[in-house]
């Protein structure tokens, strides 16, 4: 699944695509590894610490019904992320962004700690309610 973004949408996700529109992508469930049916998004993310940020890593955002999972890509060392739960934080201090082509960043509280994405704040809250309702949409259809 692809995400392609140009003028802000109002009102859920829901009202601007459908989630019958998602491909099944045959992970297990969430946090499941994706398969060859996924069309992942590249996006970068790092670990926040408490001194400062680490390098960024590269890899790529799978969706399916109940997961946004950003898996690192081929030769970066990293584990997996689960997204489609974590809590977006409000932005730290004044922004660092010198023009409009410099991507946002998204910070995120998860269970396997504190990151940021590299992704529009709008388009990663677009993509949480997104596999939610995907989820939600196949449990009532039964196909758990």
């Amino acid at each position: 699944m692809g995400i392609l973004r140009g003028q802000p949408k109002q009102g859920k996700a829901s009202e601007w695509i459908s989630p019958a529109q998602m491909e099944p992508v045959g992970a297990p469930g969430p946090g499941g590894p994706p398969t060859s049916g996924a069309r992942p998004v590249p996006a970068r993310l790092r670990l926040l610490t408490a001194a400062s940020g680490s390098d960024w890593l590269r890899g790529a955002l799978h969706l399916s019904p109940g997961s946004l999972l950003w898996q690192p890509d081929s030769g970066v060392t990293a584990q997996a992320v689960e997204l489609a739960t974590a809590t977006m934080l409000p932005a730290q201090g004044p922004s660092k962004r010198k023009s409009a082509n410099v991507a946002m960043l998204v910070e995120l509280e998860t269970l396997a700690g504190r990151f940021q994405l590299e992704m529009d704040p709008v388009l990663f809250e677009m993509s949480q309610e997104l596999v939610a309702e995907a989820a939600a949409r196949r449990d009532q259809l039964g196909d758990v």
